[in-house]
């Protein structure tokens, strides 16, 4: 009897294990995601650590310029295996088959030794050659950032717009002036200008009749 309980407690804690813990239980940590920064959203690894280009690279040649000292500052990024779990990149990702490493748009990416927290961009810029990475597979250079926080053309026009001003009364029409005003004080401003010129005098001759 008691053997049976035993065994019966086994399979229980057995099928809590496997299964009553729902699909996360199996679910696979991203190799690389997007996690906010300083610089906006930025692509990270499987540990949040902040992910970067290299300028060297070549694009879509499937090698890493990256090699000897310069691996001990900037270790690769890899897969677990030859397809990348992603999380939140718009981008497309693949790894270079001789050593994993993932490739966003075709050019490996790196973390930098000096970052020690999730978070961490001291590699950004670093020697004219190094930048982070955005969701977009795009590197985050000055330029680039600046592009970002720019005011669209539309709101810069709508803000150096002037505003109309109200009339005293509160309507925004504009005032008419009658145009038989206009005249009325036209034709006085004439009169008074334009003087009037006295009647010349005749003078008559008396003959003798």
């Amino acid at each position: 009897m008691r053997s049976r309980t035993f065994r019966g407690l086994c399979l229980a804690v057995a099928s809590l294990f496997f299964f009553g813990s729902g699909p996360s239980a199996f679910a696979t940590s991203p190799d690389i995601s997007v996690k906010e920064s300083s610089l906006g959203q930025i692509v990270v690894d499987g540990k949040g650590m902040t992910a970067y280009y290299y300028d060297l690279d070549v694009p879509n040649s499937g090698v890493s310029s990256c090699t000897g000292g310069c691996l001990v500052h900037w270790p690769i990024i890899t897969a677990a295996s030859a397809t990348p779990v992603v999380s939140g990149i718009d981008a497309k990702v693949t790894v270079i088959a001789s050593s994993n490493q993932i490739e966003i748009n075709g050019r490996p990416i790196y973390t930098f030794a000096a970052d020690t927290a999730p978070g961490d961009t001291r590699g950004q810029g670093a020697g004219g050659v190094w930048y982070v990475i955005s969701p977009a597979g795009v590197e985050l250079t000055p330029a680039a950032l600046a592009g970002k926080a720019a005011p669209s053309p539309a709101a810069s026009h709508e803000t150096s717009m002037p505003k109309a001003s109200a009339s005293p009364s509160g309507s925004s029409k504009p005032k008419v002036i009658s145009t038989n005003k206009v005249t009325k004080k036209a034709k006085a401003k004439i009169t008074k200008k334009v003087p009037t010129k006295p009647a010349k005098k005749v003078a008559t001759s008396r003959g003798n009749y």
